[in-house]
């Protein structure tokens, strides 16, 4: 999933301004190093999730001739192996 930079910062703007809504949480009063720390934890994840499509990706590159050979339908597949590798990281897509 690619998001520009720009909607990243808009997604870390909201979820700021939704923590700031929220009685029973406090940001500090450097609201700007808070948004930095949404914005690179959404950066982070996103990187995550690019390996791991590049992973599968690659698995699926390896095993082609297998995968055309079984007429395995390779969108249910790719999305098969991402789950599965997700949850051996302990990732949430």
């Amino acid at each position: 999933m690619r998001l520009s930079r720009t909607k990243i910062e808009y997604l870390s703007d909201k979820i700021l301004r939704m923590l700031q809504e929220d009685a029973r949480i406090h940001p500090s009063d450097n609201v700007d190093l808070v948004t930095r720390a949404i914005d690179d934890a959404i950066y982070e994840n996103l990187q995550a999730e690019d390996e791991i499509d590049d992973e599968v990706e690659a698995l699926v590159q390896q095993n082609s001739n297998e995968i055309r050979a079984m007429e395995m339908d390779v969108g249910a597949l790719r999305n098969k192996i991402k789950r599965e590798i997700a949850r051996k990281r302990n990732f949430i897509i």
